[in-house]
């Protein structure tokens, strides 16, 4: 059966990014930067994204300050980057497939990691919701709607600093829409730095 809520989704992400445009467009940027320096960029990504989540859930503002607060979550995003990156890098060389079907797979785990899930944990989950999945077209799409945002975002510099914020709501509605409002697992304690 098809994902009738794509569309609302989509949506839904253009809302949020409306009313949030100022704190995911600094926190892009302050991610943007750290994938120039490159040791912080997985950490500041994942910092936004659990951000992104956050306030998805509880309706008040993303701030943007968040991106970098966070010091709990450096050595998750690293290891969640290298422990998807890898296999998914050699999986696009060997001749495309491969790759999106590990990218298929693996498609809520920096989500469910960013929710408080250990890394193999999330990698382990997100592998379990993509067979528990019946209506493969629409988790396809799910997924292809972040490609085209990243292949639009290859396009110019200027396009990656709206495709990215874009694309974290995106991935925080698909993750709120299959796993409920609610976490399951409790969220690291946040720290803020006054």
């Amino acid at each position: 059966m098809m994902d009738s809520r794509i569309d609302q989704r989509i949506k839904r992400s253009w809302d949020f990014f409306l009313a949030n445009v100022g704190g995911l467009l600094l926190g892009g940027l302050v991610v943007l930067v750290g994938w120039f320096v490159i040791i912080p960029g997985p950490w500041f990504t994942l910092n936004l994204l659990q951000e992104t989540i956050e306030s998805a859930r509880t309706g008040r503002p993303v701030r943007w300050q968040a991106s970098y607060e966070r010091q709990g979550n450096f050595l998750k995003s690293w290891g969640l980057t290298l422990a998807m990156g890898i296999p998914i890098a050699i999986g696009y060389m060997l001749l495309i497939v491969p790759g999106v079907l590990l990218s298929l797979y693996w498609f809520h785990a920096p989500m469910l990691a960013a929710d408080g899930r250990k890394t193999l944990d999330a990698l382990a989950e997100s592998g379990r919701v993509f067979r528990r999945r019946n209506d493969w077209a629409a988790y396809f799409l799910n997924w292809l709607i972040p490609a085209v945002l990243a292949g639009v975002a290859g396009l110019t510099a200027f396009a990656i600093v709206l495709t990215l914020p874009l694309t974290l709501a995106y991935l925080a509605f698909c993750y709120t829409d299959e796993v409920g409002p609610v976490s399951t697992v409790a969220l690291p304690r946040r720290e803020v730095v006054v």
